[in-house]
């Protein structure tokens, strides 16, 4: 078995290899050149309009500065690809606008992102979350594929995927891309770039194909990567519900921080208490109040994780739709096998 598990991996290895030789073979996206220079400054310049102002700074006067970049837009990402040629220091600080999916084809960089800090290859992407300071140094021959993502519509599909609105999404900044989650997205991604090159999609204009395409890469992002909503997107409806169940999820998703009670939820379903109850169970394998509680938990969970290091328990309680204090944190230490507290001081997303 070990043995069996040990060639798989040699295989994805060399599947990853054979992939980066393939990207380095031609560079992505030729056809959307914006710029290639040899000045510092004017590479700095152009990349600030797309991105955001930044520090760029060379470590070695002798190493040779070659900045090249490719761009393509659609209605809320972009796709990128940039590289300096020489060793360089880029200090954007908080990005605040937008997430920036870096994704190395050739040589390394080191990463910080907030408190966590990492080095970044081929095999390991990095994401950048735009409320933490960013600092990152690209080491001479980095090139790289960059998805930028509007702060906004990260937010706008990940609320939608959870069914409640969900504020500020962190992201574990370190994406394994050798992982099964991480191949299958990186899988979409060349799917994506592969359609650019050949006219089929990011060709201006708002088309309903277009954010359809691009709700589905960031929707993937969210389900493959951990971040602070991952656990409200494990509950989700599925397409296949009855109607009487998605209007009562729909509401439990509306008010679940308000008093709401079976009656409420069942009427607003069109349906008795008894006959939702018994909905509930086939579908999901519990109660509708149960239901509640679920995702009552999962949102405390989420604001602990976004804002626990400032947000203090009581207040987490109330705003997830808990009254009792004490019944709150025995119920999330039931579910998450740690306390409220313990959650909000781990700082997991940087």
């Amino acid at each position: 078995m070990a043995h069996k598990v040990a060639l798989e991996r040699a295989s994805q290895q060399r599947h990853a290899s054979t992939m980066l030789s393939q990207a380095e073979s031609k560079t992505p996206l030729d056809r959307f050149k914006c710029f290639e220079t040899t000045d510092v400054d004017e590479a700095r310049e152009i990349v600030a309009r797309h991105f955001c102002n930044h520090r760029l700074g060379r470590f070695s006067a002798s190493d040779r500065f070659d900045a090249c970049q490719n761009r393509v837009r659609g209605q809320h990402l972009s796709l990128n690809y940039l590289r300096y040629g020489a060793d360089v220091a880029i200090e954007p600080g908080e990005l605040a606008e937008f997430y920036l999916i870096q994704l190395p084809i050739a040589g390394t960089a080191e990463v910080r992102n907030g408190c966590r800090s990492m080095v970044s290859t081929p095999r390991v992407a990095s994401i950048l979350n735009p409320d933490r300071h960013t600092a990152m140094r690209w080491h001479a021959g980095c090139q790289q594929i960059l998805l930028q993502i509007e702060t906004g519509f990260l937010q706008e599909v990940a609320s939608r995927m959870a069914g409640v609105s969900v504020g500020q999404v962190r992201f574990e900044p370190e994406f394994n891309l050798l992982s099964r989650a991480g191949a299958a997205w990186r899988r979409r991604l060349r799917g994506v770039l592969g359609a650019v090159e050949e006219g089929r999609v990011f060709q201006g204009g708002g088309s309903p194909e277009q954010r359809h395409l691009e709700e589905a890469l960031v929707g993937a992002l969210l389900e493959f990567q951990p971040n602070t909503a991952s656990p409200l997107l494990e509950r989700r409806e599925t397409g296949r519900s009855p109607a009487i169940l998605k209007r009562a999820v729909s509401l439990i998703g509306e008010r679940f921080a308000d008093d709401i009670s079976l009656l409420d939820i069942s009427t607003h379903a069109g349906t008795s208490p008894r006959n939702l109850q018994l909905q509930f169970r086939q579908e999901y394998g519990c109660t509708p109040l149960q239901y509640l509680q679920g995702v009552r938990l999962s949102y405390a969970r989420h604001l602990l994780l976004s804002e626990g290091h400032s947000l203090p328990v009581a207040e987490v309680a109330y705003r997830s739709g808990h009254r009792h204090l004490g019944r709150f944190s025995v119920a999330y230490r039931e579910r998450f096998g740690e306390t409220p507290g313990a959650t909000g001081r781990a700082l997991r997303f940087g």
